[in-house]
């Protein structure tokens, strides 16, 4: 009987220990995450070309979701098939 809590202790033991060993399997080239380069400052553009807003304007946002859809895939007001009733 004081076979098994010797046996699950010494389990436990050599479970626990080979976590602390390496070997060639997990060996393997790892960046370095001390080694922190600089790099180029990012650069505000010269002109931004943005449209000037217009007051009491609809927002591009609100509006018909189908229609948004159709736009974007085909590029502009784009007549749609009206589903068949009856057949």
């Amino acid at each position: 009987m004081k076979r098994i809590p010797i046996l699950a202790a010494a389990s436990v033991a050599v479970l626990a220990l080979s976590g602390c060993g390496t070997t060639s399997v997990y060996e393997r080239d790892r960046p370095d995450e001390f080694a922190v380069t600089r790099s180029v400052p990012i650069q505000v553009p010269a002109a931004f070309n943005l449209p000037v807003p217009t007051p009491n304007a609809p927002r591009p946002q609100d509006g018909d979701t189908q229609q948004q859809v159709l736009d974007a895939m085909f590029g502009g007001n784009v007549p749609t098939s009206r589903p068949q009733s009856g057949q």
